[in-house]
């Protein structure tokens, strides 16, 4: 787990605009519907890309994002070079979605953190060497999950009460993040002025998130205020992890 978790972190230390991006779950998990459904109408659907409307109804039917957090999210990914808009060609008043090579090459900085923490579990399966080799690795599994998102329980369902916090707070993560790997590790946790530089945070955000996380029994708090893990925070990140981890390898197939 402490591999994994030093990778998610420094995955996390982007440029601004991408960080605003990550430092949201929910923003995070729209970027990962655009590439995965995109990826699942382009072997399934007669045109690729997926539409606002698409997103809308997926996102309304879960009741994650309102509308205009959905637009907002979408001008971000176009800001950040992430996604390009195609119109229709029989009807150019509809357009849709697609990944752009920049949002490939994202996706691909930050698969080799799963498929290494997979290979640790089940190394007969050789996930690494796939992504390495298979040319159509990161499609098929992002069509194959694309589908799961669209039909399935949500990751974010499972534990709703760690990712009410965890997956619906922005900066929650990041902070979640330097907690435990000080728990982990046994070293001091940095202060909240490097959590909020290291993360793309304010000092502010970062103060609220130790606040509300100790609220909900997540942290526990020593006389200067510094946030330690409890063990409440130390089982539901350990099952969020073997959560996620588990929904990769479902989908991290050989052809």
């Amino acid at each position: 787990m402490r591999e994994y978790t030093v990778a998610i972190a420094r995955f996390r230390e982007a440029p601004r605009l991408i960080n605003k991006l990550m430092a949201s779950e929910t923003r995070f998990r729209l970027t990962a519907y655009v590439f995965c459904f995109a990826a699942y109408y382009e072997r399934h659907g007669p045109h690729g890309g997926v539409t606002y409307t698409q997103l809308l109804e997926l996102c309304a039917q879960r009741e994650e994002l309102s509308p205009r957090l959905l637009k907002t999210t979408l001008t971000l990914l176009k800001l950040a070079g992430f996604i390009k808009t195609l119109r229709h060609p029989s009807d150019r008043r509809s357009k849709s979605y697609h990944p752009t090579p920049r949002m490939v090459d994202f996706v691909k900085s930050w698969m080799p953190h799963a498929v290494n923490a997979l290979d640790a579990v089940q190394p007969d399966m050789c996930r690494a060497q796939m992504l390495a080799e298979d040319p159509d690795f990161i499609r098929r599994f992002a069509a194959a999950a694309g589908h799961e998102h669209a039909t399935g329980i949500p990751l974010i369902d499972r534990m709703p009460e760690f990712t009410c916090f965890f997956g619906k707070r922005e900066g929650a993560i990041p902070v979640v993040l330097a907690v435990m790997l000080s728990d982990i590790n046994g070293t001091p946790l940095p202060s909240r002025a490097q959590i909020a530089k290291r993360f793309g945070l304010s000092k502010t955000q970062v103060s609220n998130m130790i606040a509300e996380g100790s609220r909900l029994g997540f942290f526990a708090t020593d006389e200067t205020g510094a946030p330690r893990a409890t063990t409440y925070l130390r089982d539901s990140y350990g099952r969020f992890i073997s959560i996620e981890l588990a929904f990769y390898a479902r989908h991290m197939r050989p052809a």
